[in-house]
Formats: C-alpha cells, structure tokens, sequence
C-alpha cells in the first residue's frame, strides 16, 4: 500500500519496480526473520485478492440495500451472511479488505472489475442469439485455445511453487549443514586447546620436580624461565 501511494512514482510505476519495492519492504519489516521472494508475494496477493473482491462486492450490494440506519458494523454483518451463503464460510480477511477499502487506487480497481463483469454480461446476451455451423466450429476452437492458455497458467503457477519451495527447503537443509560444521569446528578447537594445556601441565611438573642439585647456574636460570613462562599460560587469564 505504501509502495502504491508513493506522491511521486506511486502511479507509474512498472509491475517489477512495484513488486520490488512491496518485497524489500516487506523483508525489511521482517528483521530478517522472515524473507519473501517476488513471486511469493505476487502469488499470495492474487489469491487473497479475490476473496477480497468477492467480499467487497458483497459489502457494495448491502451499502446500496441499506441507505439508512445502518452502522457499518451492521453493513458489515449482512454482506458476511451473504458471503458465507455462497462460500459456505465467512470472510475471515476482514483487516485485510479494511486497509484498502477506500483507498483511490482500490475503488478504481473495483470500477473496472464491475465494467468489465457488465461487458462479459452484454456479451453473453449477444452470444445467446443462435449462430451458424462455421460460427460455432470457430467458437469452438477459440475455446479450447484459451482453455489450453489457461491450464498452461495454471501449470506454470504451480511449477513456480514447487521451484520456490524446493529453493526453500535447500536453504534450511544448507543452513543445518554450516551449523553443524560450525558446532564440529568449535568442537575439535576446544579437544586441541585441551589437549594442548594437558601437555604444558605435564612439562610443567617435569620441570618442576627436576633435581636442581646438579645443574649449573645457566641451567637454573633457564629451568626458572621456562616455568615462569608456563605459569603465565597456565594460569593467568
């Protein structure tokens, strides 16, 4: 919505610019918890969109049912009882049909919706006159063109879902990957580290226990250096 409202860009912009913008926003918003593809994002509105529309037409019919003494929750709940009637379900979009509901770009949407649902009704009273047999072999064939038009949408849409999900779940799986690597590597540093202090400890107490009564003055100084510098490894944070 904030993308569509721009005072500057918001109505020229081409569908790529917009839905880039729709998903950096909404990304960004997510704090990096959630992240969203273009195409998920397109795919989700669409099919929120129509119930949307269902329901405004809906609400459309009860405002101009109900001129007076009505409030709007009371609009509200007809145009839910007319929804659940034929969907069998009430609308459960409500917040989402709220926020665009008055809105400029929206009710022009819902205008040309309406037009063109009033052209396809002018056309069907023109195709309900009877036409000739070449007529109805072309018609035919138009048909079934755009019903295979319409099934390879259909197809590619969910292709795309697939891709998308498969695309996800090699994200998580690659994800697991580098944590276990990561917990493996911090791992195999502690052992060494470990390993490493056990084996001063050890030339340390060598040190330590040695017979100094034989040694020369050269050889004390340095048995006292190397214990010095054990001791500052040992045991000084």
């Amino acid at each position: 919505m904030n993308a569509s409202k721009d005072p500057i860009k918001g109505n020229d912009k081409r569908g790529d610019t917009f839905w880039k913008e729709v998903t950096d926003d909404f990304n960004k918003k997510g704090n990096g918890k959630r992240r969203r593809e273009i195409n998920q994002l397109k795919v989700h509105w669409s099919s929120l969109k129509s119930s949307i529309t269902d329901f405004n037409d809906y609400w459309s019919k009860v405002t101009q049912m109900h001129t007076s003494g009505y409030s709007n929750d009371m609009l509200e709940d007809e145009a839910q009882k007319m929804y659940a009637n034929r969907f069998g379900k009430p609308f459960s979009l409500v917040h989402w049909w709220k926020i665009p509901k008055n809105e400029p770009k929206w009710c022009a949407l819902i205008e040309e919706t309406e037009k063109n649902k009033s052209e396809i009704v002018d056309v069907l009273d023109e195709q309900s006159r009877p036409i000739g047999r070449e007529a109805a072999k072309a018609e035919r064939s138009g048909k079934r063109k755009k019903d295979n038009v319409m099934e390879g949408i259909v197809i590619l849409g969910n292709n795309i879902e697939k891709i998308i999900k498969v695309q996800q779940d090699r994200k998580v799986e690659c994800e697991k990957v580098m944590e276990a690597q990561i917990q493996i590597s911090n791992a195999n540093l502690k052992a060494a580290k470990e390993q490493k202090e056990a084996r001063m400890f050890e030339v340390y107490n060598s040190l330590l226990n040695q017979d100094t009564s034989h040694m020369s003055g050269d050889q004390k100084a340095n048995r006292e250096k190397a214990l010095r510098k054990l001791e500052e490894k040992l045991f000084t944070d």
